[in-house]
């Protein structure tokens, strides 16, 4: 009888709604992007065809078609546009997102002399070419790859703030796979930035928009 009554007990905390873990556990097959991500990004960086933003806009639309093979509800309508979150708040994290910013670039800029973050993407494109690049395909592919479906799904397995660290990971092996701690570091922390704010907000267009402003500030204030 005590054994049963822990057992109720124990179903009724997996279902509470601030319950860190989920009681749903998406299929092990979610993990294949995540392991794809790495190679295909080495192959990226250390092979250029043609442009750098180019290929990387590429392997992300590869990424994302193998995300949603796996991850049928990563194109529904609630995963994206979620609009719950009242107005105001959605404002107060926008500016939340500058004001990290500022001391992240000036720390950043002590550790080098040039813009690497910035020359990393725009390499030898011209600056309204690579920021429309980044604005329009970028920062929406990477958004959707690693917030929308890598945090969302590695929550479920790791829980909110596991997820968001896991995810960050992930976004980081850019700067791994470019042989750049600093890359990697900046990576890590932007993507934890955005990975709280996207697990308060619940969704991909407020996280887009976070990340646009990183790319405006990065070009306005490079580091």
């Amino acid at each position: 009888m005590l054994d049963q009554s822990r057992f109720a007990e124990n179903i009724f905390a997996m279902v509470k709604l601030d319950n860190p873990y989920a009681r749903y556990r998406p299929s092990w097959k979610i993990f294949i992007p995540m392991l794809l991500l790495y190679p295909l990004l080495k192959w990226v960086i250390h092979y250029s065809y043609f442009s750098f933003l180019y290929q990387y806009s590429i392997a992300l639309l590869i990424l994302i078609i193998i995300a949603q093979y796996v991850d049928e509800s990563l194109f529904t309508k609630d995963r994206i546009f979620s609009f719950d979150f009242p107005f105001e708040k959605k404002l107060f994290y926008l500016f939340v997102m500058i004001v990290v910013l500022i001391p992240i670039r000036n720390i950043a800029v002590q550790f080098t002399a040039t813009p690497q973050l910035l020359n990393f993407y725009q390499g030898n494109i011209k600056s309204l070419e690579s920021m429309l690049i980044m604005v329009a395909i970028i920062a929406p592919c990477e958004e959707l790859f690693f917030r929308g479906f890598a945090q969302y799904n590695l929550s479920f397995f790791f829980g909110k703030f596991g997820g968001i660290v896991i995810a960050a990971l992930l976004y980081s092996i850019t700067g791994i796979a470019a042989h750049s701690l600093y890359l990697a570091v900046l990576y890590f922390i932007i993507g934890i930035v955005i990975g709280l704010i996207y697990s308060r907000v619940k969704s991909l267009v407020q996280a887009t928009l976070l990340h646009i402003i990183t790319i405006i500030f990065m070009y306005l204030f490079p580091f």
